[in-house]
């Protein structure tokens, strides 16, 4: 779980210069003196988009479950944030306070705590009047950081149109029921469900005349969300500038970890005097992949560094060109795991050619090891003897990747030369006890029906897993191998029935197979960044004369720069990756699994010579 700091911190690495200004930033410094350590879900910063005035009021979601909701949400005004201690106003969920005996409970359970005794006795009865109008409450809490002592501050929850008009008669509310109908009916179709959620305060006697009509947008797309702001803003009650930076932050890329992502939660008109007076955005930063599909991560994942294109081996399915026989300038690798480091970038595969065959591996596996970077290691078996495997583990070495595509030596060989060589390193990574061993299996047309074997021999050997790898075109720029439909379907059979003790890892290149196993009734859980190609959007490489690629069979796609997060924001190659679902063709675009698929953008570029979400040779054909 993040903490309010992290929030802060994400929020600072992009500009938003027409929602936050210098002033506005110093006043989040004491947010992170007093709340900076609390963990949390959810924050939320909520902008006045009607002037042009830079201010936030931040809100902090806490979990405190009762029996009557599982949240408390701390309040922080920006006019007060240059206090210390900052006071909160603070807001318990209410969704399960159904009847007037519930009212007693928690009014002396939970209000108590955040408003006079005095106070509460009051408004106890206008807040049992609600109930019996027939709202159903979402939150109840006190203003008092406001210094409101008088009132409490009230929820009603989700309610269409109608429901809200018809409780807030009840209740003889003294304003103007026709026309805040009026607005409501404007705004109910670009409104999520066409509900709205009001809010007001509750005195002794009466409710108050100003209320908050809050909605969600249609959906969390870009589209649907610029939609309301363009209709705001043609009422006078969003500026341009605040328009382009809610858009520009709600779009900013998420970090991985912890994982953090912008959002909006929900609009606001306040009403009062029978016309709107302002439109406020509650804008989100929180740990959940809410509906709208991000293309990337604000930093990369996993960066791959081609060390070697040195190899002894001659493996049928090898896209490499072994004859030039290249390593990478040891001070470029060591530059490029300190960039990695600097930027965030978690995972380091440290790959060839042969990587056992580079003179430095030892040298990148301590600077990884320093910097606090996972480093994985892949090797075919050669070199891999005792002391060679030894070392690696004494290093800090993640993962050891070994690759076989097959349980026989007939089997392998049909893609991979090396079988013995291979099962030789296995035996020695099980004396060794070893705990990370990762087996690297290609699926094939000719291997599929191997797999079960696969699971077998890898149980025998105690790997940890099986990263399920698909077959990327080979020095010819052919796939002559295809698994078919028949064979994927049963792949997912199999990896959903094994319970054993080796995980089945499928690479993200392998969409279409994630696609199916993900599947689940109506929903698909093949979601996000990582439901496919990562090419550009989680992850990059760096070949071995030290060129900056989006993934290591892209090798054509090559650009040189300094700086990582150079390449990772401007990178008009990234970029053109990143937006390949807006340029979909057959068999992709009439596919049921099209929003839980991207396919390998290698296979696409090597068939077409184009990038675009089509893949012509998908065994699905359209799902």
């Amino acid at each position: 779980m993040s903490t309010v700091k992290d929030y802060i911190r994400y929020l600072r690495r992009n500009d938003y210069p027409a929602l936050f200004d210098d002033e506005c930033q110093r006043q989040l410094n004491n947010v992170i003196k007093q709340y900076g350590e609390l963990e949390t879900h959810e924050t939320i910063l909520e902008i006045d988009l009607s002037n042009a005035a830079r201010a936030v009021d931040y809100s902090i979601r806490l979990n405190r479950p009762t029996e009557f909701g599982k949240e408390f949400w701390l309040e922080l005004d920006y006019e007060l944030l240059r206090a210390e201690p900052v006071r909160p106003c603070c807001f318990f969920d209410a969704i399960g306070l159904k009847d007037e005996a519930g009212v007693e409970r928690f009014c002396g359970e939970l209000l108590t705590e955040v408003a006079t005794v005095e106070t509460i006795e009051a408004v106890k009865p206008m807040l049992s009047r609600v109930l019996r109008a027939g709202g159903v409450l979402y939150q109840i809490g006190s203003m008092a950081g406001r210094d409101q002592f008088d009132s409490l501050r009230v929820f009603i929850d989700d309610a269409r149109r109608s429901d809200v008009i018809e409780c807030l008669r009840q209740m003889n509310w003294s304003g103007d029921l026709d026309r805040l109908n009026e607005i409501m009916a404007e705004l109910e179709p670009l409104v999520e469900h066409r509900n709205f959620i009001v809010d007001f305060d509750v005195f002794d006697d009466h409710i108050s005349d100003k209320l908050g009509l809050n909605f969600g947008s249609r959906n969390k797309t870009t589209a649907a969300i610029d939609r309301l702001l363009e209709l705001l803003k043609s009422k006078g009650l969003c500026v341009e500038g605040k328009r382009a930076d809610v858009l520009r932050f709600i779009n900013a890329f998420p970090t991985f970890e912890p994982y953090m992502q912008n959002d909006i939660s929900h609009f606001k008109l306040a009403f009062e005097g029978g016309r709107v007076t302002k439109a406020k955005a509650y804008l989100r930063q929180g740990d959940v992949r809410y509906q709208h599909d991000f293309r990337a991560y604000a930093d990369p994942l996993l960066m791959n560094l081609e060390l070697t294109t040195k190899c002894p081996l001659h493996c049928p399915q090898c896209y490499c060109d072994l004859s030039t026989g290249l390593d990478m300038d040891r001070e470029v690798a060591l530059y490029w795991i300190n960039e990695a480091a600097r930027n965030r970038v978690k995972v380091v595969n440290l790959s060839g050619g042969e990587t056992l065959i580079y003179p430095h591996l030892i040298d990148l596996l301590d600077e990884c090891r320093r910097l606090g970077l996972e480093a994985n290691v892949a090797i075919s078996g050669i070199r891999a003897d005792r002391s060679t495997l030894k070392a690696l583990i004494d290093h800090g070495v993640a993962d050891i990747c070994v690759s076989l595509n097959g349980s026989t030596e007939e089997i392998n060989r049909k893609s991979r030369d090396g079988y013995r060589l291979a099962i030789e390193a296995l035996n020695t990574l099980q004396e060794l006890g070893y705990n990370r061993t990762v087996i690297n299996w290609v699926m094939h047309s000719f291997n599929a029906d191997d797999f079960e074997n696969m699971i077998e021999l890898a149980e025998r050997f105690d790997v940890r897993a099986i990263a399920v790898m698909m077959f990327k075109p080979d020095k010819d720029h052919q796939l002559p191998s295809v698994p078919t439909r028949a064979q994927l379907l049963n792949l997912n059979r199999i990896i959903r029935r094994y319970d054993g003790k080796v995980a089945i890892e499928i690479e993200e290149c392998f969409s279409q197979l994630r696609a199916l196993v993900g599947e689940r009734f109506f929903i698909n859980h093949n979601v996000g960044i990582t439901r496919g190609c990562g090419a550009g959007r989680d992850g990059f490489s760096v070949s071995v004369d030290g060129w900056l690629t989006p993934c290591r069979h892209l090798y054509r796609q090559r650009e040189q720069y300094d700086r990582l997060d150079e390449y990772w924001l401007k990178s008009p190659i990234l970029n053109q990756l990143r937006t390949v679902e807006d340029r979909i063709g057959a068999p992709c675009v009439e596919c049921k699994y099209r929003n839980n698929c991207l396919p390998c953008l290698s296979v696409i570029w090597e068939r077409q010579r184009d990038f675009k979400m089509s893949d012509e040779q998908c065994p699905l054909g359209g799902g």
